[in-house]
C-alpha cells in the first residue's frame, strides 16, 4: 500500500513539517494491517485512511486515538468520519479533492 497523492496533501495541510513523517508511517502501518488482516482493495484502504485523518483533525495524539479505533473496527472510523454510505467516494473527493 502507499498513499495516494491526495492523503499525502492532507497530511502536509493538517500536520506540522516535524510530524508528518511519522503521520505517514502510522498511516501505512495501518493500512499494512489491515490489507493483511481484511484484504482490503487500494481504494477501501484509502477511506479508511482517509476517514482516520478527518478524525485526528490535524492532532497527533487525536490521530494516535483513531488509528486505534481503526484497528479494532474501521467501521467506527467510517461512520465517525462521514464516510459511512455509498456517497463515500464523492465525500472523500470534496473533502480531499481528486489525485489528477
Amino acid at each position: 500500500m502507499r498513499l495516494t497523492h491526495r492523503i499525502k496533501r492532507r497530511i502536509s495541510e493538517d500536520y506540522t513539517p516535524e510530524d508528518r513523517s511519522a503521520v505517514e508511517e502510522l498511516l501505512l502501518d495501518l493500512a499494512s494491517g489491515l490489507e493483511k488482516d481484511e484484504g482490503f482493495s487500494q481504494a477501501e484502504l484509502e477511506r479508511i485512511i482517509a476517514a482516520t485523518l478527518i478524525g485526528g483533525g490535524g492532532d497527533v495524539d487525536r490521530l494516535l486515538n483513531w488509528v486505534q479505533f481503526a484497528r479494532r473496527d474501521f467501521r467506527d472510523v467510517l461512520v465517525g468520519s462521514g464516510l459511512e454510505h455509498s456517497d463515500w467516494p464523492e465525500r472523500l473527493d470534496s473533502e480531499f479533492g481528486t489525485d489528477s
